[in-house]
This record gives C-alpha cells, structure tokens and sequence, in this order.
C-alpha cells in the first residue's frame, strides 16, 4: 500500500502549495473562490489515483453508491461536489479529496456489513472534506521548506512519481493523516448526519469496533509472518509482536508492522470509548444485530416441515401446519424484538411462568412449552440453539463487550 500513501501525501503537498502561493491574497477570497480551487487541487489527485490504483466499473455498486450520496449530502454544511468512485484494493479503506470526492476500495465494501454502515463511512469522508480537514491537518504538519513543496506537486503533477522525496516525509505527513481531536469531530458530525439522513447511528460504532479488530489482526498476523521468516522462535515471535498490540509514538521505518492500515487507525480504541460514551449520555439503547447483519431470523419450508434458523443455526423443526405457521411467525417477531448481541447468555432461560414451563430472553417470554405439540425439540434444546447461534453471531468481533 505505499503507492496509496504516497497519493494521500500528494494531498498534503499539493494543498500546501495553494496555500502558501496565495497566503498574500487568501484574505479576499469567497467560498466560491476557495471551493474552485479545492476542485482544482481534486482533478487532479484523482488523475493520479486512477492512473495507479484501477477504478472499478459496477452500475449496480455504483448505483448504490450515489443512492447514499444523494441522502447524506444535504445533510453536510458545504454544497461541494460530493461523489463515491470505487477502486480495486483488497484493503478496507477509504478517504476523501478537497472538493468532496471519495474513494472507496472494494476491500471496504466487502468489510461493511450493511448500508448503515457504508453511510457511516459515507458521511466520515464527505466530513472531512466539509470541515476541509485537509487544510487543518496541513498546516499542523511539520514545516516543509517551500521549494521541496513546490518539486513534489510538480512532480506529482507532471504524472511523475516523487519516489524518495514523498518517502522521506511519509511518517511525519501520512501515518497519522488526521489528529485524533479531527477524528472526534468527524466522528460526532457523522452521527449526527446520519441521524438526519435517517440511518442507524451504531452502525458509525459497529463499523470502528471492526475496524480496531482487523488494525490487531493485521499487527499480529503481519508482524509474526515477518519475524517469523527472519529466523525467531515461535514463543518469541508472539511474545514480542504482542508488543505491537501497544501504541508506540516513537516507531522506526524498520518496525515490521509500517503499513497504512496498522499506522492510520492507532486512535481506535479512544474513538469507540467515546461512541459509547455518547449513546450512554444520551440514553441511546445500542443494538449492533442490524447494523452488522446478524442474527436474522428466518422461516424455510420442508416436504411435510418447516425450521426455524437463526442465521446459520437451526433453532428448531416442526410439523407443517396452520397451527406451527402461526406459533412460529409470533416466535419469530419475538426474537427479531429480543434477541440482540447485547444479550447474555444468562438471559437466555427457561422457567416457569404462571404454570408452564416457558422459554425467556431478559425476562420476557417468547415461547411456552405447549406450543411445542408438533416441534422435534424441547425448550432445553431450542435455548442451546439459540446461544450457539448468539456465539457464533459475536465470533467475528469477539474483543467487543457488548454488556458495557
């Protein structure tokens, strides 16, 4: 992914050149002015990220695409020219250019999990561009001398590639694209565009909860390949690449773990406490189950029976008739209602109530056990089922504590 990096740095670079051409006369400018001349610096970073990184074609993603950009763009505080290409990485990525247009890889489309979540990561990148957070994070950097600027957009502008230049400054202008105080407000402006626009605000939370998972795969797996071929011992390699596991501020160009994905998202873990503690203070109840497409439950017919899944798992089996038509479509509201992956095991129960013997999700029925006439299983069974499937549904982002 260095070629990647290098096109985001080219952003900095390239900004920083406007700005210090026109820092004399900025004064003067309207917005109309200043949107013109982020258009500019735009066509022509996206000119080079095509010519580097395939653009993918496909009227139904694209379609899609431009569907959630049409909802979410009234909602930004600048009428920019917001727009959603898709290029071909395997990665989970996506940023954003000056003049509100957004790359997304198709890496990131297989990560999402549900539309709420590519409108969470949708209304992040159209933020940054809306808070122009280009231009803050530019001037923050490390000073650059004005001539190195000017060689590298230069370069990058004449289609070259500023290869050991752009590299020389890559830790300092890329590694941590956008301080954590602009991630915040990113994050907190994109809850509340979503909110507008009508989507579901965890989804913002599921997708950052993810995303921190996939940053500890990618240490982990990344750092013990790399030293595990260079000669260590296996206990020694996973001792010492758990290490990585820890922000370190003070990493060398030679640390094994140096990519876009590991560095980019060091902020995780501050970003999700905060998301939680916002649904907290605002009594937000937080149900992931839709925003990450799980724990759907489904009715499929048989010769002669019908079952009852809970994802992949079958919950149970009955006799075909009206009278299990019926009791299942009331089964099935219920744990569409009730069962979450915020649910403990533990509440998952069966008990009496009022004389019979009744499967319980936190405390509320959801099935009696003389509905059971035509069902194979008993409500012992149908409870085991039902964890297993609520395990399996949590097995993907297993460092999550959805009790918090």
């Amino acid at each position: 992914m260095k070629k990647f990096l290098m096109l985001i740095f080219t952003v900095l670079m390239i900004s920083a050149v406007f700005i210090s051409q026109s820092s004399a006369s900025d004064k003067g400018l309207t917005s109309d002015d200043i949107r013109e001349k982020e258009q500019r610096i735009t066509k022509n970073i996206s000119e080079q990220v095509e010519k580097q990184i395939p653009r993918v074609r496909d009227p139904e993603l694209e379609k899609k695409l431009s569907d959630l950009t049409a909802r979410i763009s009234p909602h930004m505080g600048r009428d920019l020219n917001y727009e959603v290409r898709i290029i071909k990485r395997n990665d989970p990525h996506a940023f954003s250019l000056p003049g509100g247009l957004t790359y997304i890889t198709t890496g990131m489309l297989q990560f999402l999990k549900s539309e709420d979540e590519i409108a969470a990561v949708l209304a992040r990148e159209f933020t940054h561009s809306d808070l122009s957070h280009w231009l803050v994070q530019s001037s923050r950097n490390e000073k650059i001398d004005f001539h190195t600027m000017t060689e590298v957009a230069a370069a990058t502008q004449s289609g070259k590639v500023a290869g050991n230049m752009v590299r020389s400054y890559l830790n300092r202008a890329v590694i941590n694209f956008y301080d954590i105080d602009l991630e915040k407000e990113t994050d907190f402006k994109a809850l509340d565009v979503m909110e507008r626009a009508g989507y579901n605000k965890v989804a913002l939370l599921t997708f950052l909860e993810r995303m921190r998972m996939e940053r500890l795969k990618q240490i982990y797996v990344r750092g013990i390949d790399i030293k595990y071929k260079s000669g260590f011992k296996p206990l020694e390699t996973i001792m010492e690449t758990m290490n990585f596991l820890k922000r370190n501020d003070e990493k060398r160009l030679t640390d094994p773990v140096q990519t876009d994905m590991i560095q980019a998202n060091t902020d995780m873990e501050e970003r999700v406490e905060l998301l939680l503690q916002y649904f907290k203070d605002n009594n937000i109840d937080i149900s992931r189950k839709n925003a990450v497409n799980v724990l759907r439950v489904t009715k499929n017919d048989h010769s002669g029976r019908i079952s009852m899944n809970v994802d992949k798992t079958e919950v149970l089996i009955a006799k075909k008739n009206d009278r299990t038509e019926s009791m299942l479509e009331v089964f099935k509201a219920r744990l569409d209602r009730d069962l979450q992956l915020e649910t403990a095991p533990y509440d998952i129960q069966v008990q009496n109530v009022l004389g019979s013997k009744a499967l319980l999700i936190a405390g509320r029925p959801v099935l009696y056990e003389k509905d059971l006439t035509d069902v194979v299983q008993d409500l012992s069974s149908i409870r085991a089922h039902l964890i297993k499937a609520l395990t399996e549904a949590r097995r993907e982002n297993f460092l999550t504590d959805y009790y918090e």
